[in-house]
Order: structure tokens, then sequence, then C-alpha cells
């Protein structure tokens, strides 16, 4: 049945699904910057670099994908009712279902077609509203200048561009950046290609596309902090998704981020 009250809440928490977490995340380049942890440390364990971007295929991610959260299905819908966190560092956790992802872009300035891209997952059935695109380094990168243009389709199927005016340079493992979208644009459901304008000096970098399910504030270092489904906005968390988490630091300093989501199915 649907959720029709509070109680129906209370109930779903006495057979709730717990999922525990323990990552090691590395240190972000700087204060501010955002931190992956899908190549993380500790449960669970870490994921892999996403194929490359020629690879025609495997670019989608689900709960079965190595480093992904060991997710239950429902049998109706399933709620993030609860999370309890600690972090080693102030900052913020986002929690996201990582949908497609592809690497090894990078080096020379130019065009880089993804081969067959095909759909987000199958269980993307509003054509990626709410998607967001991200650069994200599966491995470290030497000095890179200029534009970075990601050239998509939007939820209507229209060929749209996103641009980074200004990439970061010298990013570190683990390291996302974010690619705004087209003003009035409302999700992304396709990568077609990515131009760079400079040519980097060394390395290579990838792209992402995830759907945020929730975030959590940290203010204090090593204090533990529990939110309930009301602070949490009773996120959905779609069957099969694969939840997977990035740091938004304060400092440039590892982190070590531990704790728990109570998910229920109603």
């Amino acid at each position: 049945m649907a959720i029709t009250s509070v109680n129906d809440i209370a109930a779903g928490l006495a057979s709730d699904q717990r999922i525990n977490v323990l990552k090691n995340i590395t240190a972000p380049k700087g204060a501010g910057a955002f931190q992956s942890a899908w190549l993380a440390t500790g449960y669970p364990g870490a994921g892999a670099a996403s194929p490359a971007y020629t690879a025609g295929a495997g670019y989608t991610a689900s709960k079965d994908t190595a480093g992904a959260m060991r997710l239950t299905n429902g049998a109706i819908k399933l709620w993030l009712a609860q999370l309890a966190m600690i972090t080693s560092l102030t900052g913020t956790i986002i929690i996201y279902d990582r949908l497609w992802s592809c690497s090894g872009m990078g080096f020379a300035a130019g065009t880089y077609t993804v081969t067959t891209p095909g759909a987000l997952p199958a269980r993307i059935t509003d054509s990626g509203l709410g998607c967001e695109l991200w650069v994200e380094q599966f491995v470290g990168a030497g000095v890179a200048t200029g534009t970075l243009t990601a050239n998509y389709l939007n939820t209507l199927g229209q060929a749209k561009s996103g641009v980074i005016a200004t990439v970061v340079s010298t990013p570190v493992v683990g390291q996302m950046q974010p690619v705004p979208l087209q003003t009035g644009d409302l999700g992304i459901s396709q990568l077609t290609n990515v131009v760079t304008s400079q040519t980097w000096t060394s390395g290579t970098f990838g792209m992402t596309i995830l759907k945020r399910i929730a975030y959590s504030d940290f203010l204090a270092a090593n204090v533990g902090k529990v939110q309930d489904w009301a602070m949490l906005g009773l996120a959905e968390i779609l069957n099969d998704a694969c939840i997977c988490f990035m740091f938004q630091a304060a400092a440039a300093t590892a982190i070590v981020m531990t704790g728990q989501l109570s998910i229920i199915d109603k």
C-alpha cells in the first residue's frame, strides 16, 4: 500500500532494511571541492573506473554494479526513512543514484564522441528529469586550461550544450565537477560528446550522469547526526538504484565517513 500517514512510516521502520556504509574518501583538491566516494575503500568495496567512452556498452550502473550499496528491491516503493552518519571532516554528503558513466576522455583538445551511448537505465522512466551531468576523475590529471563543452539531449530529446567555462587544473583522483545544463533544461537523458578547447598535459577524465537522492550537512567533525524521514524529504529510492556518495569538503583532507541508511518499502 502507499504511504498515507506517519503511522505507515513508523510501521515501515519496524521492518526496514538497514544498509551500513564505511568509506575512506581520499583528500579533495581543496576546500569546497566535490570528492567522489566511488573509488573509495571500505564497505561496500571500491567501484571500478567506468568503460572508456569508445567501449560502446557497459555504461549504465545498478545495485549489482561493484561498488554500489547492497540494496534489496522493494515490493511496493522504497523510501529513505532515516540517515545516521558521522564524518571525520566538516562538509556535506550527497547521496545519489549512479545512472551512467564513461571514462578515458582527455589529453588532446578535440571532440570525444560517446560510442553507442544508448539510454539511461530502465528505472528512469521520466526522460532524465532531475538528472545531472558531472565530470569525474578516475585518474589524476595534469595541467588543464580552457573550456569543456558537453553536448547532450535534454528531457525533451532536444540537443543542448553545457559549458564549464574554466576546467579545474591538475584535478585529483575522485574529483567531481558539475556541468551546468543549458538554461531552462530540467535534466539530461543522454550524453552525445564532450569538446575540450585546450590540450591537457596528462591524464584523462570521465563523465557521469546521476540523480540526487538526499544530502546531509555536517557542521562538526566526528559528531554523529541522525536525520529522520521528514528531514530527508522522504526521498524515493528506485528499485535497482546504484546508491553512491560524494562529499563536498571544508578542507583538503581525507575523509572517513561511516553510518547507516534505513530504507522502508511502502
